[in-house]
């Protein structure tokens, strides 16, 4: 219990300590955003339109909450400490029923917790060398075929992206351990692991479905094993996976009232391919499954455990391959980067274990040995932390400048302003500190909530997306003239990525790491400029842009006011100012310059 503790506080501070050095730095307690979409879910939770897949960790951050005195910043920042706290505790109980040793659990613990930065090759801030990195397998691979390898890279440790993949890591670990203590005890009938592993299992489909959903196949693989060596735990697993299908029912009651449904995203993030998906976990589960296969074959081995992990070795090979057979993928770069490398790790500890137990001369290695490791996993993931804070230190002062500039502003104004950010990304994040108090005219919150659908497969072009309107009229605001918007729109679809696009098309069709650059449309997003950028010249000759006006209209951007030119059709009046960290944000109020439009009207 020491050694958990241990490990686990060691991670659970790791994770509270950008928010502590934040809060020094502004001096001002405020939660650190440090990894993409955080804000985004942060948002849906508060709002109530997560999706039943994200159902869990909205349980979890309201019973956080309410124990914070409904405080989000003390919310989201206490989260980072008890979410990875939990997922190491549980990641300790995993590995103590496959190794005996504390310096091993301790190690395999860190391993656990970390292996999906330490071993995928995609996480920026540890793979800093060019010559090992993802790009770098990438190209090697792409050698023998194109795009076979998805885009996965991060800038952040996966265990302390909030709320999720938190939570649902402590799912998986506390399942992964109860199915191998299962295997190990014979015949148990310990009431407490019976009890947890139907409570746990059938919480798996309101958890993450890119860590639960491979949990659940290797629970029900395992169930046939335990079923056919007529061992008493197959009930409470049987019990928990019927226990899951019945939460799956009442999660389709959930996603037919206002939430995100679960179905849509499936619609909007499949495509078809039968192309092999090739990545460091790919290569893994394949050799470490066929060896340890074939030695199982050899020694005769039919144990229970044994099968466990022979499950776990090769799940990361047919979870990112299976398209062979069915013809059909969904997101290979989730998979990649939040769940392989923790089951198929486990795996390889579980048959390490097996295989070292089987010979008369029971194999190890030396304690010092496995304590140094440790050390040295410790202060990698420490200095990962660091670089992380460093990379989205810029993007949370900015945040924090604007909260301040809007404070600055008179509240009556402010609160009935409509809100155009210069750098329309940070507008979640916004939302999130601000509780959504302001009526931000682009937000990529909406988008992600509400797919735009995908083309048709016999289109030429896109039709007009929900969000259109609501682009132009940022374009409008912030001065982009339709050939500049042209231009953008161009180098975006070239780039097969880009701000703009993920406000006209889908997220399949525009944005290559949706269908891990197999299914990007850009000669139908080529085709598809035209029609926009006309129907963005209707929108500047319309009624509708002089709408902007009837409500107070507030610009927030970084330039200063003698840096603002007059614009062709707005009066861009300074009003506030805020700052943080070397960050500044400038609020204008604006007005229209066009008698079509009322000149000067407030």
């Amino acid at each position: 219990m020491l050694a958990a503790g241990l490990v686990a506080t060691f991670v659970g501070v790791l994770g509270l300590w950008p928010h502590l050095q934040f809060a020094r730095e502004i001096g001002e307690f405020r939660y650190f955003h440090g990894a993409y979409d955080e804000d985004t879910y942060v948002l849906s939770w508060l709002l109530g339109t997560l999706r039943s897949t994200r159902a869990l960790s909205g349980y979890a951050l309201s019973t956080i909450y309410r124990l914070c005195a409904s405080s989000l910043d003390a919310t989201l920042a206490a989260s980072d400490f008890v979410f990875p706290f939990l997922a190491s505790c549980a990641a300790y109980f995993a590995v103590s029923q496959v190794v005996s040793s504390r310096p091993a659990r301790v190690l395999a613990a860190l391993l656990l917790v970390f292996s999906n930065d330490l071993f995928s090759l995609g996480n920026l801030i540890l793979w800093t060398s060019g010559q090992f990195n993802i790009s770098r397998f990438s190209q090697i691979v792409g050698l023998v075929y194109p795009k076979l390898v998805p885009s996965y890279e991060t800038s952040f440790l996966a265990v302390f992206r909030t709320p999720e993949p938190q939570v649902s890591f402590v799912v998986m670990f506390l399942s992964l351990g109860l199915l191998a203590r299962f295997a190990v005890v014979t015949g148990i009938r310990e009431r407490a692991a019976l009890a947890a592993a139907v409570i746990t299992i059938s919480l798996l489909p309101i958890g993450y479905t890119f860590v639960t959903l491979p949990v659940a196949a290797i629970a029900g693989g395992f169930l046939l094993v335990q079923g056919y060596f007529k061992q008493i735990s197959a009930i409470p697993i049987a019990v928990g996976l019927l226990g899951a299908a019945l939460v799956s029912l009442s999660a389709v009651y959930w996603d037919h009232n206002g939430g995100q449904t679960t179905t849509g995203m499936l619609t909007g993030l499949t495509y078809q391919t039968r192309l092999p998906i090739i990545t460091p976990a790919v290569i893994g589960s394949l050799t470490f499954g066929i060896c340890f296969g074939f030695w199982m074959i050899l020694r005769g081995c039919r144990e229970p455990l044994a099968f466990l992990a022979f499950g776990c070795l090769i799940m990361p090979l047919l979870l990112s391959n299976q398209q062979i057979v069915t013809g059909v993928m969904f997101s290979a770069r989730d998979w990649e980067r939040t769940v392989s490398y923790p089951i198929l790790l486990f795996g390889v500890i579980t048959a390490l274990s097996i295989m070292a137990s089987s010979y008369p001369t029971r194999l190890s290695f030396p304690a010092p040995v496995l304590w140094i490791c440790s050390a040295l996993i410790a202060v990698v993931v420490v200095r990962a932390e660091k670089t992380s804070f460093s990379a989205w230190r810029a993007y949370n002062m900015e945040s924090i400048a604007i909260v301040r500039a809007l404070q600055a502003v008179d509240a009556d104004t402010a609160n009935q302003a409509s809100l155009v950010l210069d750098d329309a990304g940070i507008a979640p994040l916004l939302q999130v500190r601000t509780n959504n108090r302001y009526n931000v005219v682009l937000t990529f919150y909406r988008v992600a909530m509400d797919f735009i659908p995908n083309m048709a497969p016999e289109a030429k072009s896109a039709d007009p997306s929900r969000y259109e309107n609501a682009l132009f009229e940022h374009w409008f605001r912030t001065d982009v003239s339709p050939e500049m918007a042209e231009q953008l729109l161009g180098a975006e679809i070239q780039q097969r990525a880009g701000a703009n696009l993920s406000y006209l098309f889908s997220f399949r069709d525009a944005w290559y790491p949706a269908s891990d650059n197999r299914k990007v449309r850009q000669a139908e997003l080529e085709q598809s400029v035209g029609r926009v950028i006309e129907r963005y010249r209707g929108y500047l000759s319309s009624p509708a842009r002089c709408n902007v006006f009837e409500h107070p209209a507030l610009l927030v951007r970084a330039r200063p006011p003698r840096e603002i030119m007059p614009g062709r059709a707005i009066d861009n009046q300074y009003v506030a100012e805020g700052g943080a960290g070397g960050a500044i944000a400038y609020v204008y109020r604006q007005t229209s310059r066009e008698l079509a439009c009322g000149a000067g009207h407030q």
